[in-house]
């Protein structure tokens, strides 16, 4: 069963350039992972500041995997100071996925 992941950040206006740039590159090395089947990076349309991630692992073990990565690591101690307060991190329960077939064995 895929684990779904919405992230919230919200950047000090100060560094919202550096949060921005790398959220950029965290997700470029995110979507390398086995597991991951889904990073989405957004910015909200009235508050340029605070940015969302979408985010869907194949497993919970793919999604802990991906806490483990340097690359997640890095970012996370990197951006500590760039932030407003601390990210807030949902997983989500797909109701309706619309648009996605359901894989059948063959």
């Amino acid at each position: 069963m895929s684990i779904h992941i919405l992230a919230t950040l919200e950047a000090l206006p100060e560094f919202r350039s550096a949060v921005d740039s790398a959220l950029r590159e965290l997700v470029r090395a995110t979507r390398q992972e086995p597991g991951n089947q889904r990073y989405d990076l957004y910015c909200d349309a009235e508050q340029p500041e605070v940015f969302h991630i979408v985010e869907t692992y194949s497993d919970m073990a793919a999604l802990e995997a991906h806490r483990g990565t340097r690359h997640y690591l890095s970012y996370r101690d990197q951006a500590r100071s760039w932030l407003r307060k601390p990210p807030v991190v949902r997983v989500l329960r797909a109701l309706d996925l619309a648009g996605v077939m359901p894989v059948t064995a063959v």
